[in-house]
């Protein structure tokens, strides 16, 4: 039996083992690593990708694989979830997720063991090199998941968390954006989620408190367009439940309360924007059109 591969999960298909890819993308090329020459497929090239682990989810896998294989951490509100393709080969079936990250800068890469060099592809260059077994199918996947949400903006959450006269400000550290970068707690709002949900969640997930629903208050929305459309909200709040903490340090330098008047630098320029807004009334703005 040669290689199949299926968009729909085909009938008798029996794939407990699951894998991750991970569409690394910026300025419409993607990082694609040449395998070692001890690998099965040695020479030939490919995305980041590996086994889904015990205990793990997809997302977690794709984060853990591309940290392993090229020293990049992602943050987990960059992951777009492309879907996933069920593949046969002679001795194995398995589910491949794709997972799309796309960055404004080029990150430092640092190969593991398993791979020899690194490339950032054009759509030219995918056509030329060598590539695995399933890549070209695996990138046609990508390319009409990308068709059908062209033009859709991603929905982001911002925390003006405010404490007497001062609001607390996340030091951005590995996350391969404005990273060194003073910014409010923030995230993306997940699939099937409210924009208050995903702020109550990330403020949970991100510095361990709790918020209701109720008690956040948008004051201000930003269209922005970067590598990316993107619909920024920004709620303000000054209530909440728990005592806050850093509960990502591998991606957060740090926590502190300013005065508004007084903020760090370099502070992240849409959220410095947002909060002049606020301040002035202005309920809406655009940036970057």
């Amino acid at each position: 039996m040669q290689l199949e591969i299926f968009e729909t999960k085909p009938e008798s298909f029996e794939g407990a083992i699951q894998a991750v890819g991970a569409y690394l993308e910026i300025d419409g090329r993607l990082l694609i690593l040449q395998l070692a020459d001890f690998k099965e497929e040695a020479g030939k090239w490919g995305v980041p990708a590996g086994k889904v682990e015990n205990g793990e989810t997809p997302k977690e896998a794709v984060r853990r694989e591309l940290f392993e294989e090229t020293g990049i951490l992602a943050d987990p509100s960059c992951l777009q979830d492309l879907g996933a393709l069920y593949i046969r080969k002679p001795h194995v079936q398995y589910v491949y997720y794709l997972f799309r990250i796309v960055l404004d800068q080029k990150p430092d890469v640092s190969l593991s063991s398993e791979h020899l060099h690194y490339h950032w592809a054009t759509p030219k260059d995918l056509k030329l090199f060598p590539l695995m077994a399933g890549a070209q199918a695996a990138l046609s996947k990508y390319r009409a998941a990308l068709a059908q949400t062209k033009g859709i903006a991603n929905v982001n959450v911002y925390l003006i968390l405010k404490h007497e006269d001062r609001i607390l400000l996340s030091l951005r550290q590995n996350t391969g954006y404005h990273d060194d970068y003073w910014s409010f707690p923030a995230g993306h709002v997940e699939k099937g989620e409210s924009a208050t949900a995903g702020m109550v969640r990330e403020a949970k997930e991100e510095i361990g408190i709790e918020i209701l629903p109720e008690d956040l208050k948008p004051v201000h929305v930003m269209h922005c367009k970067t590598n990316r459309l993107n619909v920024d909200i920004f709620f303000e709040c000054v209530k909440w439940l728990g005592e806050i903490k850093n509960c990502e340090p591998h991606k957060c330098g740090g926590l502190e309360f300013f005065h508004p008047d007084a903020l760090p630098s370099p502070f992240v320029e849409g959220n410095a924007l947002a909060l002049q807004g606020a301040k002035n009334g202005q309920f809406y703005s655009e940036s970057g059109f």
